[in-house]
C-alpha cells in the first residue's frame, strides 16, 4: 500500500488553480505536517486527497472559482489599461513644453483688477495673436473690442466661426486652441480654472502646449504657485506682474428686502428660476430689471447687458454666470443666496466664488467703491472678502488624445480606468464621466464608428441631465453614422424655455456638424431666437412670481417656504 500523500497550499494553488481565500474557506481543517523546504523540516498545514476531493466537489466553490478568475482576468485586464495610461502623466506634457521657445508674463490680481485689459494690449501690439477665454461672451467680447479698434480678429467658438479678411489674431475659447499654429503673442484668461475637474485639462494643455513666442497669463493670486511650478518645471523664463483693484471692495453688511434695492444693484441668486422670480418681484416694484442665467444664449445675454449699460433697466438679476468675463456698471453686489446646487447636491458658496462674485462690484470711471451685501449668512461673505484665498496646488491633467488613435482599447474602458486611476501627489485628471454618459447612448454603433470620430461625439459639450438635450444629440449622432442629413431641433417657439432648449439643440447641431467638418450658417435663427427670448425676458416674467400653493398669495422671490405665514398658521391649528 502506497504512503498517503499531503498536500500543502502551495500545491493546491499550482494544481488547482484555486486561491488561498478559497482553499481555507471550502476545504476541512487542514493538518500541521512537517515538510522539507530547501533541506529543512518546516511546519505547514496540510490536506490529505480525500478532502481535496471533497473540498472540489462542493458547487459553492466551482462558482466561487468561476467569481474569483472573472475578478482575477478583470483586474488583469485593468493593470493593462493602467500601466498604458500612467505613460501620459505631467512628464508627458514638460517634455514637449521644453521644446517650445516661449516667455511668460503673468498678470496676477483680483476681480476688476485690469489684468485683462493690459495683456490684451500687448496682444494687439502683435503681428499674430490668440486670446483664449473660457466663456464664449468672453471670447466674444475681445473679437469685437478688437476689431472696434481696428485689430482684425477671427472668432472661434463652439458657436460660431467668423473670418475676417486679411486677420492674423483670433479669439477663442480654450476648448477650440488651435496647437499647430506659432503665434507672436497668446493670452491665457482666468488661468486658476486649472484646478476645475470637468474643465482644468484645457488651461493646463494651454499652458503646456499653446505655441507662442510671448505668453501672457492672467490668473487670481491663488494660483500664482501652482502656476510658477509649473513653468519652473520646463524652466520656462516668465514675469510677474501684479494688479490692484481699480476700485476698492467693502462689505456694508445685511439686504433685507428688495424694496431697498437701488440703481446699478447686481442681485445674485443660484438658479434660473430664481432670476425670473426675482426679476419678476422687482418689475412689480416699479424696478426695471436685465437678467443672467447659464442657460441664456449668448446673443440674449449680450443684449440684457446692453439694456442695462445703456440704463434702459437699473439692476441686474444674474447667477454666478455674472462672475467671469462681463463688464457691467456695477455699484453693490448682492447675495440674495448663499448656497447653491453643484450637481449632486446643495451646498455653501466657497470663497473663492464669493471673492469672483463680489469682484463685480465697483467699475474704475463711474464707482470708485465697489459695495457688497448679503440677505443671509453675513459671516460667510465678510469672512471670504477679509480673508486670503489659500493657494491651489493641483492642476488638472487632460485625458491623452494618443489613447484616442494610438491605442486598440474599448473607448468607454479606456476612459473608465482613466477615471479609476489613484490620486497622484501632483495633479488631478480630468474628469471623464460626462463622455462615458454619452458613449453609453451610442453604445450600439460605437464599435462600427471610426475611433476619433467617435471620440469628437461623445466629448460635444452637452448637458447630460436635460434628457431632451440628450436625446436630440444622439439622433444626430446616428444621422453622422448613417451619413444623413441631421434632424432639425425638436423643440418648438412657444415659450422661454422652448426657445432656450431650441438656441441649445442648434447649438449641439453645430458643434457636431463642425466635427465632421462641415460649417453651416444658422445664425439668422439663432438671432431670431434670441431676439424671442428677449421679448419674452421683457413681457413674461409675472408666470415666474413665487405664489402660495395654499392661497396663491405672491411670496418673496427669496423665500425659502412654499407657502405663506397665514396658511402655515391654519396648516399648524389642523385647519387642512
Amino acid at each position: 500500500m502506497s504512503k498517503e500523500k499531503f498536500y500543502t497550499i502551495e500545491d493546491i494553488k499550482e494544481q488547482y488553480g484555486l486561491s488561498e481565500e478559497l482553499v481555507r474557506r471550502y476545504f476541512r481543517k487542514p493538518r500541521p505536517r512537517l515538510i522539507n523546504v530547501n533541506g529543512r523540516p518546516v511546519e505547514k498545514p496540510t490536506w490529505n486527497r480525500a478532502q481535496i476531493v471533497k473540498g472540489l466537489s462542493n458547487p459553492e466553490l466551482q462558482r466561487a472559482k468561476v467569481r474569483e478568475d472573472k475578478d482575477r482576468k478583470r483586474a488583469e485586464k485593468a493593470q493593462v489599461y493602467r500601466d498604458y495610461l500612467n505613460q501620459f502623466d505631467l512628464e508627458n506634457l514638460r517634455s514637449y513644453a521644453e521644446t517650445l521657445n516661449r516667455r511668460f508674463i503673468l498678470h496676477i490680481g483680483p476681480t476688476n483688477s485690469g489684468k485683462t485689459y493690459d495683456s490684451i494690449q500687448a496682444l494687439m501690439r502683435a503681428e499674430s495673436g490668440l486670446y483664449l477665454g473660457p466663456l464664449r461672451l468672453l471670447a466674444l467680447e475681445m473679437f469685437d473690442s478688437l476689431n472696434w479698434q481696428n485689430c482684425p480678429t477671427n472668432l472661434l467658438t463652439g458657436e460660431e466661426s467668423i473670418r475676417i479678411y486679411g486677420a492674423e489674431h483670433t479669439a477663442s475659447t480654450i476648448e477650440l486652441c488651435d496647437y499647430s499654429r506659432r503665434y507672436d503673442v497668446a493670452v491665457i484668461d482666468e488661468a486658476q480654472m486649472i484646478t476645475d475637474d470637468f474643465r482644468g485639462d484645457k488651461w493646463a494643455k494651454a499652458i503646456y502646449c499653446v505655441n507662442a513666442y510671448e505668453v501672457h497669463v492672467c490668473l487670481a493670486p491663488e494660483a500664482e504657485y501652482l502656476i510658477c511650478d509649473i513653468l519652473d518645471s520646463f524652466d520656462a523664463e516668465y514675469e510677474i506682474v501684479r494688479h490692484e483693484r481699480l476700485a476698492p471692495l467693502k462689505f456694508r453688511g445685511i439686504f433685507r428686502n428688495l424694496k431697498e434695492t437701488q440703481p446699478g444693484d447686481a442681485l445674485i441668486v443660484f438658479s434660473r428660476k430664481a432670476v425670473l422670480a426675482v426679476a419678476a418681484e422687482l418689475e412689480q416694484l416699479g424696478i426695471m430689471a436685465s437678467v443672467i442665467y447659464g442657460a441664456l444664449p449668448p446673443a440674449s445675454r449680450r443684449e440684457e447687458v446692453r439694456r442695462f449699460a445703456s440704463g434702459e433697466t437699473t439692476v441686474v438679476v444674474a447667477t454666478d454666470a455674472i462672475g467671469m468675463g462681463i463688464s457691467l456698471p456695477i455699484k453693490r453686489v448682492i447675495f440674495c443666496e448663499t448656497t447653491k446646487f453643484d450637481g449632486i447636491g446643495m451646498r455653501r458658496l466657497k470663497s473663492g466664488e464669493i471673492k469672483q462674485i463680489a469682484g463685480r462690484a465697483g467699475r474704475f470711471g463711474i464707482y470708485d467703491l465697489g459695495e457688497v451685501l448679503t440677505m443671509e449668512n453675513e459671516d460667510l461673505i465678510k469672512n471670504a472678502l477679509d480673508v486670503p484665498e489659500e493657494q491651489v496646488r493641483r492642476l488638472t491633467l487632460p485625458f491623452p488624445s494618443e489613447a484616442v488613435d494610438n491605442c486598440g482599447l474599448p473607448l468607454d474602458e479606456l476612459m473608465l480606468e482613466w477615471n479609476c486611476l489613484p490620486k497622484e501627489e501632483l495633479y488631478d485628471r480630468a474628469n471623464m464621466s460626462d463622455s462615458i454618459v454619452l458613449y453609453k447612448h451610442l453604445k450600439a454603433i460605437a464599435n462600427k464608428l471610426d475611433r476619433r470620430l467617435l471620440y469628437m461625439l461623445i466629448t460635444c459639450p452637452v448637458d447630460i441631465k436635460d434628457e431632451r438635450l440628450i436625446t436630440y444629440w444622439r439622433e444626430c449622432c446616428y444621422s453622422i453614422f448613417r451619413n444623413r442629413h441631421l434632424p432639425e431641433p425638436f423643440a418648438g417657439t412657444d415659450t422661454l424655455e422652448e426657445c432656450e432648449l431650441r438656441y441649445k439643440e442648434l447649438d449641439v447641431r453645430h458643434q457636431l456638424l463642425r466635427r465632421t467638418g462641415v460649417e453651416e450658417d444658422r445664425m439668422a435663427e439663432k438671432q431670431y431666437l434670441c431676439e424671442k427670448i428677449n421679448a419674452f425676458l421683457e413681457k413674461d416674467k409675472d408666470k415666474y412670481l413665487k405664489r402660495c400653493s395654499r392661497c396663491g398669495k405672491m411670496l418673496p422671490s427669496t423665500s425659502s417656504f412654499g407657502i405663506c405665514d397665514r396658511c402655515y398658521r391654519r396648516q399648524t391649528e389642523g385647519w387642512y
